[in-house]
């Protein structure tokens, strides 16, 4: 029998010896344990038949990470065939009969026929509760989540019960390089949420937050569609598209995407999921001219937001007089939302600017409430706010 040896962390240990059906394991910042998932699931394929779906929630994201680390694992184990992988259905057979599906929840329909013994959510609280029920009636054997402890209270892991949790840190993976290292532990004094969240792997209760919001199972019918706010990134930042609808004094924000790599045929074929008319407004982060001249130039209504001296205030403001509703199914808008804080000085005293850090939608719905929901007049450097 062939036998193999590989350098894993602690997480791989977690998942053989977990007890229940369900494992969630919240990881910190380069905590390994996306790799040492993936290290589990291969061995389990070696040892027998098994069905394995892994899932994220789009298609690029699995591309970039998963697959790209899948195929450098069976690369570094010596067993990589390029002929055993289906590039197209995103399929992985082995020599023992197991296959892996590298699937996204993008398309809500292809989830209802999938079939496995083994699921893995990768980066889970990306993912709508809807679509885990769908994949984890038809999965007989294991369930394993991962993600890092950015969740709010109000998401639907949170709520999930008999399950075996674990939490790991950087501190648990010894292959991480000292640079990376002295990067995460600067996080303790540059940013000490962040430090406690991604450095820790700790749940932070937010005692500053920017906003009081309510979760919803979805909006009225009779809502009046606002506007679209688009704020672009692409690698280290994602794109960010809101849709905002209003009824009598409550604004609902749904989260359209939220997705890196994406350039602009990219978003213009998101927006056309989005729009039911091409005189749907959007309104564009001003500092990207040339995309909002290309989307402009394929039909959209798109125009960049006009932004004044302290216009991040301003935009804060304008939502702030509404009451403020974000469906369930929209979880990284309602984690910003949860996520989103003043800053403190040194002496722990509340500043009056929200720290810039994991608020893309947010960005998105700001811009959407300044050009729509308020007309503005300045007087002596201050915003005076007239509500439609």
């Amino acid at each position: 029998m062939n036998q193999l040896e590989i350098n894993t962390t602690i997480t791989y240990q977690h998942q053989t010896d977990s007890p229940s059906r369900i494992t969630i394991h919240y990881g910190g910042t380069r905590s390994g344990k996306t790799y040492a998932l993936l290290q589990w699931i291969i061995v389990k394929c070696l040892e027998g038949k098994e069905d394995v779906t892994i899932v994220r929630k789009t298609i690029p994201s699995l591309k970039r990470t998963l697959i790209k680390d899948f195929k450098d694992i069976m690369i570094e184990m010596g067993i990589w065939n390029e002929n055993d992988f289906n590039i197209s259905d995103r399929i992985y057979k082995f020599y023992t009969d197991s296959e892996i599906k590298f699937v996204s929840t993008d398309d809500p329909d292809k989830l209802r026929g999938l079939k496995s013994s083994i699921l893995w959510l990768d980066e889970a609280n990306e993912i709508d509760e809807e679509s885990f029920f769908q994949l984890q009636i038809r999965c007989t054997g294991p369930i394993v989540l991962s993600l890092n402890p950015t969740i709010s209270p109000h998401h639907w892991i949170r709520s999930l019960e008999n399950t075996t949790q674990y939490f790991t840190t950087f501190k648990n993976n010894p292959y991480l390089n000292k640079e990376l290292v002295d990067a995460i532990k600067a996080l303790e004094r540059t940013n000490p949420k962040a430090w406690r969240t991604y450095g820790l792997g700790e749940f932070v209760q937010n005692d500053k937050a920017v906003f009081q919001f309510n979760v919803v199972d979805w909006m009225p019918d009779d809502a009046e569609f606002i506007c679209i706010g688009l704020d672009p990134g692409y690698s280290a930042d994602p794109t960010a598209i809101v849709s905002l609808f209003k009824k009598d004094r409550e604004i609902y924000l749904v989260e359209n995407c939220y997705e890196r790599g994406l350039v602009t045929n990219d978003i213009a074929s998101k927006l056309r999921g989005i729009i039911g008319d091409n005189r749907w407004e959007i309104f564009a982060d001003s500092a990207e001219p040339r995309l909002i001249e290309e989307l402009y130039r394929m039909g959209f209504n798109i125009r960049p937001v006009i932004k004044g001296k302290d216009s991040i205030n301003f935009g804060i403001q304008v939502l702030q007089n509404y009451s403020i509703n974000i469906p369930k199914a929209c979880q990284n808008l309602v984690n910003e939302f949860y996520g989103y804080e003043w800053e403190t000085d040194r002496f722990g005293r509340q500043q009056d600017r929200p720290v810039d850090f994991n608020n893309h939608l947010i960005d998105a719905a700001r811009y959407g409430a300044m050009m729509r929901l308020s007309q503005v007049a300045t007087a002596k450097g201050k915003y005076v706010i007239r509500v439609r």
